[in-house]
């Protein structure tokens, strides 16, 4: 009774090759790699030759410490053991199917690139950003697009947006406040998610147009715009009293600010 793993039959076949010594010459090709000086048997002028000092294997070339002497065929190898070699797969010979299934990424072409079809959730397939040091003025009780827009071009209706806002405002005007929010094309995001703004800053008592509340904002929403046509998302702002003296502002000092829009799967 056998207790174990199953034995494996594993074909070896015998080999010998013959070299011809010149007295000058000390390395010589093999005709099969071997992995250790220890298998294979060398014999040169029918002395058998010390694996540890008389010669070293790398690959398929064995190379003596001195030539041998000049003769023919006085020099022979005898391979002891399996054939131990590493085989580098040619460049796109490799797929899934070779690979274990567990271990098998998904979405790789022969190319080496890999198709945003097969990303995983969550990867981000583009990135467009837009920076701009120009200002925007507006004392209107509505709102006004800022130059602070940047488009992008989904690849798939189930994709989600997230746009990443940088940006310096400004609310000026005693008792003013500033409102922003993000835009896609027409749609004032603020109003889908349930409130009214993105932003909102109190000049507080006091303040004139071209002073009052001043600070750099962070603005981040992630959005499921539906579809894989062009989409705009502008920053616009607004003057909660309007009028003469309540002026806000988009980066007023012209500093710069900055819009990221990421596509996620």
């Amino acid at each position: 009774m056998y207790i174990g793993n199953s034995a494996q039959n594993q074909g070896f076949t015998p080999a010998v090759d013959f070299f011809s010594g010149n007295a000058s010459t000390t390395a010589f090709t093999l005709s099969r790699p071997v992995a250790s000086v220890y298998q294979m048997i060398v014999s040169v002028a029918n002395v058998i030759q010390n694996p540890g000092s008389a010669y070293t294997v790398t690959g398929n070339t064995i190379t003596f410490s001195s030539a041998p002497p000049s003769g023919t065929n006085n020099i022979w190898v005898e391979y002891t053991s399996l054939i131990t070699q590493i085989i580098a797969p040619s460049p796109g010979t490799v797929g899934t199917s070779q690979l274990q299934s567990n271990l098998a990424l998904t979405g790789a072409t022969n190319s080496g690139q890999w198709t945003a079809a097969n990303m995983p959730t969550g990867s981000v397939i583009q990135v467009v950003t837009n920076s701009i040091t120009s200002s925007t003025t507006t004392n209107s009780s509505t709102y006004v697009a800022t130059n602070l827009t940047a488009s992008i071009t989904p690849q798939f209706s189930s994709s989600k947006v997230l746009i990443l806002i940088s940006a310096s405002l400004l609310a000026g005007g005693s008792g003013n406040t500033l409102f922003a929010s993000i835009f896609r094309n027409s749609t004032n995001l603020a109003s889908s998610a349930g409130y009214n703004a993105m932003v909102n800053m109190a000049a507080g008592a006091g303040a004139t147009s071209n002073s009052g509340l001043f600070c750099n904002q962070n603005i981040s929403y992630l959005d499921s715009p539906s579809t894989t046509s062009s989409t705009t998302y502008t920053l616009e702002i607004y003057s909660y009293l309007g009028g003469t003296g309540n002026n806000v502002q988009f980066d007023p000092n012209g500093v710069g600010s900055t819009i990221t829009l990421l596509e996620i799967r």
